[in-house]
């Protein structure tokens, strides 16, 4: 977790105690990776939850990523094509690649263009990165170059990261200095929250900063979920995360410097599957189109969280750092206890491209939906 090579960012890090390596370009270290290009209209394996989506073009498709028991990794894709919505699933690492139901990370970007968001998925300057942890819980790459580029692997597995393997993962972009910028967000066993990030800028190196300390730390089960409210190109990421204490989601903000939120959701730290705790997620809108939405929303753990299986949400105040009067989402097709979600960063007028992808065993059969926070919804083909 960390932001930016340049020195207005590096002054706010250095209270944490920065560590960096440089890496030789992705061009030269890159493998390609060997994908399977069949598109599915469903997955033969059995499926963990989705762990990461982003959404593109004012909300017109996304993109989410799962796992499955045998250690694939697949990204599925919903385009809004009428009449109805189109599913499809590929392939991106064969079986024994990714560690059982473990954190998945993703973000998406464009480059010059000054809206987010708004180039189509296989366009030359659409940009991706997918993050997984293997067999050993170390963090992994996988790196969209866009147009015929196609998926290739990245540098981050060079660091060793490892994690605690059962807590959250998230991913942001930015553009800083002109140059490409990537953060992941992750937890270490110490529960310490940090922040790796990538620059373009220069000699491409990763830089690794604590966000949380461990005596703060995420809960073994927690989520974690980052959202840059800026716009891509902005001059530098305005970022706020969420992660899970003490029977408590808690909040930290970056503009300048990072600082302590005052989010205090009750959220109970137990397993609410045999999938992982029960989950929580944020979102942020409008961030090209006007003033930032971001809205937390998590699933009821029978307790102070709410009903369990209910999903609710709650809107964030970006500039307080609070959150606001929770609200349970009705239309909701099963019980969950497994959530993502998703926003175009273009989309003005919500809730069309605000995306929630859930999961729920409350009848020994797991059930995968995707639903529109217009209300619109369906069951995806995973079992």
């Amino acid at each position: 977790m960390c932001w930016i090579l340049s020195s207005l960012l590096f002054i706010g890090w250095c209270a944490f105690g920065v560590s960096s390596i440089a890496i030789p370009s992705i061009d030269a270290l890159a493998e390609g990776i060997n994908v399977e290009k069949r598109q599915l209209t469903s997955v033969p394996e059995n499926s963990f939850p989705v762990k990461s989506a982003f959404v593109g073009t004012a909300g017109h498709w996304a993109k989410f990523f799962f796992s499955t028991d045998n250690g694939k990794l697949y990204m599925g894709t919903w385009t809004n094509t009428a009449p109805s919505l189109a599913y499809g699933y590929e392939e991106l690492l064969p079986a024994g690649s990714v560690k059982a139901n473990t954190p998945i990370a993703s973000t998406m970007w464009d480059l010059n263009v000054s809206v987010g968001s708004g180039l189509g998925w296989t366009h030359a300057d659409k940009r991706a990165r997918v993050y997984y942890l293997d067999s050993n819980d170390i963090i992994q790459e996988l790196i969209y170059g866009g147009g015929t580029a196609g998926w290739s692997a990245g540098t981050i597995g060079a660091l060793n990261i490892v994690t605690s393997g059962t807590s959250g993962m998230s991913a942001i972009s930015f553009k800083l200095n002109s140059a490409e910028s990537v953060s992941v967000y992750y937890a270490e066993s110490s529960g310490a929250v940090k922040e790796t990030t990538w620059t373009a800028s220069g000699t491409p190196q990763w830089t690794t900063v604590t966000v949380v300390s461990s005596a703060s730390a995420a809960y073994a089960l927690s989520p974690i979920t980052f959202v840059n409210t800026n716009t891509w190109s902005a001059a530098a990421p305005s970022i706020r995360g969420f992660y899970g204490r003490a029977n408590t989601i808690r909040d930290v903000a970056w503009d300048t410097t990072w600082s302590t939120g005052n989010v205090a959701q009750s959220f109970i730290d137990s397993t609410g599957s045999t999938n992982g705790g029960y989950s929580f997620s944020a979102s942020a809108w409008k961030v090209d189109v006007g003033t930032p939405i971001v809205h937390l929303f998590w699933c009821g753990d029978g307790a102070a969280a709410g009903t369990l299986g209910t999903v609710y949400r709650a809107p964030y105040n970006i500039t307080a750092k609070t959150l606001g009067a929770s609200t349970a989402i009705s239309f909701t097709q099963a019980p969950h206890s497994f959530i993502v979600t998703g926003a175009g960063t273009n989309v003005a007028t919500p809730p069309n491209g605000n995306h929630l992808f859930a999961w729920g065993n409350s009848t020994g059969t797991p059930v995968f939906w995707h639903y529109r926070l217009n209300g619109d919804s369906a069951q995806l083909a995973l079992h």
